[in-house]
């Protein structure tokens, strides 16, 4: 019996981990509101979050989108390598999203 290398491969999950800045006007229940979307936004494309910390508000190193605050939280998950440009362009059309970085675990 021979496996398809193709369908293997959909079923193999990598790990990634994404710092999201969310933008300044957000309150704490807005903050979890978009976190819990953002959440089930990669539910949705086939993923799994492992850990989710919110490190609060903090200051920028330097202004984005005129901002000086941003809200950061950091999410370990497991998605396949193909779903994370669908979740990255998500996420750049989120108006509460100011900046997000998804990097594989391996690569750290």
């Amino acid at each position: 019996m021979t496996i398809n290398p193709q369908k293997r491969r959909k079923t193999m999950l990598t790990e990634y981990e994404m710092v999201t800045l969310l933008h300044p006007r957000l309150d704490e229940e807005g903050v979890e509101q978009v976190s819990q979307w953002l959440q089930e936004r990669i539910a949705s494309l086939g993923g799994e979050v492992t850990k989710v910390e919110t490190w609060g508000r903090r200051k920028l190193a330097y202004p984005i989108q005129k901002h000086l605050e941003a809200t950061y939280i950091l999410y370990d998950f497991k998605l396949d390598g193909s779903k994370v440009a669908e979740l990255n362009r998500a996420m750049g059309i989120h108006e509460d999203i100011v900046r997000q970085l998804v990097v594989r675990k391996q690569d750290l």
